[in-house]
């Protein structure tokens, strides 16, 4: 036979569920609010990474600048020496 229900304190039966009801949105609140964190923290880490792959290309591009002025460098100074040295030669 079906089970006995106990019907002398319904409100106290419906009490119970409400409170589980409650306590769920209460949870899903909690887990939109952590959600938004993360989808927040995860855009901030995707433009340090965008920021970071960019770094390499710059480094690269200011260590080439930097070897080719140094290769121009001694030049001057050769053809000043080259100078000096044929003045030389021609006295």
């Amino acid at each position: 036979m079906a089970e006995d229900i106990d019907l002398s304190f319904p409100g106290e039966q419906i009490e119970w569920p409400q409170g589980d009801v409650c306590q769920v949105k209460s949870d899903m609140a909690q887990m939109r609010a952590d959600n938004l964190k993360v989808e927040g923290d995860v855009a901030a880490l995707h433009a340090s990474l965008t920021r970071i792959e960019g770094k390499p290309g710059a480094f690269r591009e200011s260590v080439d600048d930097r070897f080719d002025r140094q290769a121009e460098l001694p030049k001057p100074g050769f053809q000043i020496l080259s100078e000096e040295i044929q003045s030389i030669k021609n006295q």
